[in-house]
């Protein structure tokens, strides 16, 4: 069986998995979660960093470091953060 179609994020984190097992835990998480961060702010922004569209919602504007405490360790998080996005309330 083979598996063509995954994301590259998914393989990355299956053979960081494989290499380190349970130990890998917590940077498995962090980085599916911080890769999930990004995908959901380009689809609130309505564009990808860096590509120019009419729709475009507001901008990429860096991270913002946060730490979450879990049983599986400690999970170092890259929240993204944006600027000049206004919601369908016009905040």
């Amino acid at each position: 069986m083979t598996h063509q179609d995954e994301c590259p994020a998914i393989n990355d984190l299956t053979a960081l998995l494989i290499e380190h097992g349970p130990a890998a835990m917590a940077s498995a998480l962090a980085t599916l979660m911080n890769h999930a961060m990004q995908i959901e702010r380009e689809q609130v922004l309505q564009a990808e960093s860096h590509q120019r569209t009419a729709d475009r919602q507001g901008y990429a504007n860096g991270f913002k470091p946060k730490t979450l405490k879990t049983r599986v360790g400690r999970v170092d998080l890259r929240i993204p953060q944006t600027r000049d996005y206004r919601d369908e309330n016009g905040r």
